[in-house]
């Protein structure tokens, strides 16, 4: 008992020993803490004149730079160069397919040189020309039949592979349709009236007219076909675990369609080429004709303008397959892969001149007499840049004047955004009756506002007009003279709070 009476004694004593010295120097801390007044700065509007600092936010850009499109449509079949390289001008960056491009190339190359041969040749007799004419007919027959052998075969031996009951009134499908399968039953039943159809048109083919008919009714089938094709590829890709035919089995199925595909296509190519023959066959037997006649005309020559337009303009079509830089430059994007499917007009890539920036800003129609072209402003507060462009009129859809600055600086990169500044100068002078302050000096108001003065060490207030903002400077209509001293900053400061006036 006695034990714990004295540790409850010694506890207490500690306790006021502790309570004595932090006391002890609470009562010297406040003793040494000395008085003190807030420093202000004070200036005229005389002394700040050309101090105004213009801050702006602008995009970093390449001087040359390209959104490159596709202008056709059609599957990407290679892509030629990645992101990050660096090309010429005309560089190819990717192809699309362009099999029937080709073929009407080769097609015009023919019918050139056809009509410069016949234009060399003055004494092509008509026998001749007609015989070429029976020729071409000839070969108009081969390639209908052709192409409605290729169709029919397509039918038979590829898609009622995929069909129970193909040739009833409604097949049914041995596949998932993957939401195809309504178009899939009624495109092979539209077929069992198509082929007998056309086969009784291609039996009547014995004129020009049935000639031009059969063409466009071949084509017509054949490019159903295609699509028909197309749907059974898709399909085919997306069949589950639950299709009746095993995997090695629809692959085999939808290799079959791929080269039916590509069968098909150039079927679709020697059906125009035909047609492109007979037409030049008919026109030299009708040359022939007019010389056997004495015609002094200009047929032939007019023929080999007209065939060498065609040339250009299938040249022109192939090139439109072929994806190429208009600008050199890097490829800062690439959005398209092999296989990808593209569309006229689609971005499929962006190529610029990264070693050549340029930085785009705005500025308002107060700001525009504070810069002039060759300005030198600072870029991120220490990078060197100089004023290259200044819109001569305001962006109607910005409200804004376009400002453009040069910019040379391995630490800029394309696509940033930073900020420029540089010090305008205000526009005070001894002939220039206007007077600028720091928008910091003035504590502004519903309307207007007021200014800090000091008078014996005491912060006075004073109300003045305001005028127009000009970057971080205000203009002062009345309440102010150019010679007045003025504090500098007035944010957090009182009136009548004793202040003093720093150095």
């Amino acid at each position: 008992m006695k034990t714990r009476t004295k540790i409850i004694l010694v506890l207490v004593a500690l306790a006021l020993l502790l309570l004595f010295l932090f006391s002890g120097n609470n009562a010297v801390e406040i003793e040494e803490t000395p008085d003190s007044l807030p420093a202000v700065e004070v200036t005229t509007a005389n002394k700040q004149a050309g101090q105004s600092s213009v801050s702006l936010i602008g995009t970093v850009r390449a001087f040359s730079e390209a959104a490159v499109t596709a202008e056709s449509t059609g599957r990407v079949t290679s892509v030629r160069v990645k992101l990050g390289d660096r090309i010429g001008a005309g560089q190819i960056i990717a192809t699309l397919e362009n099999a029937s491009q080709q073929a009407a190339v080769l097609q015009a190359e023919g019918s050139y040189d056809a009509a410069v041969a016949a234009s060399a040749q003055s004494d092509l007799g008509t026998n001749e020309a007609a015989t070429r004419v029976a020729a071409a007919e000839n070969g108009i027959e081969n390639s209908v039949e052709a192409a409605y052998s290729t169709v029919n075969g397509a039918i038979l031996a590829t898609v009622d592979q995929l069909f129970n009951d193909p040739t009833g009134t409604s097949p049914d499908l041995l596949i998932s349709g993957v939401g195809n399968a309504s178009y899939l039953i009624s495109t092979r039943v539209e077929f069992q009236n198509i082929l007998p159809t056309w086969r009784a048109e291609i039996d009547a083919m014995n004129s020009q007219a049935g000639y031009n008919g059969n063409i466009s009714t071949a084509k017509a089938n054949v490019n159903k076909m295609i699509a028909f094709a197309d749907v059974f590829l898709r399909v085919l890709a997306d069949q589950g675990d639950s299709s009746k035919f095993s995997q090695s089995e629809i692959n085999g199925f939808a290799a079959s369609f791929n080269s039916l595909r590509a069968s098909l296509v150039q079927t679709n190519a020697n059906l125009n080429s035909s047609l492109t023959n007979l037409n030049a066959a008919q026109e030299n037997l009708l040359r022939a004709e007019l010389a056997a006649a004495g015609s002094q005309t200009s047929a032939a020559d007019a023929q080999v303008k007209q065939a060498l337009g065609g040339l250009r303009a299938a040249q022109a079509n192939l090139a439109k397959t072929i994806i190429r830089s208009p600008i050199s430059g890097t490829v800062n994007n690439m959005s398209i892969r092999t296989g990808d499917f593209v569309s006229t007009q689609q971005q499929v890539a962006e190529v610029a001149n990264n070693d050549a920036l340029e930085i785009v800003s705005s500025i308002g129609e107060q700001e525009r007499e504070l810069f002039a072209v060759g300005d030198e402003v600072v870029i991120e507060g220490s990078l060197p840049g100089r004023v290259t462009e200044i819109a001569p009129a305001i962006d109607p859809s910005t409200g804004k004047i376009e400002l453009r600055v040069a910019a040379e600086s391995n630490d800029l990169q394309n696509g940033d955004t930073v900020n420029i500044s540089r010090i305008a100068s205000a526009p005070t002078t001894a002939t220039n009756s206007k007077v600028f302050v720091p928008i910091s000096a003035v504590k502004f108001e519903q309307k207007d506002g007021s200014i800090f003065f000091v008078e014996d060490g005491v912060l006075k207030s004073r109300p003045v007009t305001v005028g127009v903002i000009r970057g971080g400077s205000v203009e002062i209509l009345s309440g102010l003279t150019s010679d007045e001293e003025f504090v500098v900053d007035a944010r957090g400061l009182q009136i009548g709070a004793s202040v003093e006036v720093s150095q």
